[in-house]
């Protein structure tokens, strides 16, 4: 494992419609701070656009290559949709 490996956690309580995510250490044992954290409404495309931009620049998530797998795995029909 890394020493700077990150990992995204997203937590929705049920019946609600926000979302919190955060990033943190991966860690073994112990508690690791969050270095990252965001409450939002998973329905609005704008909260979700920042979410992405904030993911690209804190971890460098490769997000538009992501979104481009997905619209082609939504347009396969496969496995999900």
């Amino acid at each position: 494992m890394a020493e700077s490996e990150k990992i995204l956690i997203l937590n929705q309580k049920p019946g609600s419609n926000k979302m919190t995510a955060k990033v943190r250490q991966k860690v073994k044992k112990g508690y690791s701070p969050d270095s990252y954290f965001k409450t939002l409404n998973p329905q609005d495309p704008n909260d979700l656009a920042l979410l992405f931009e904030d993911l690209e620049m804190v971890i460098n998530a490769p997000v538009e290559r992501a979104f481009r797998k997905f619209r082609e795995n939504k347009q396969k029909g496969w496995p999900f949709f």
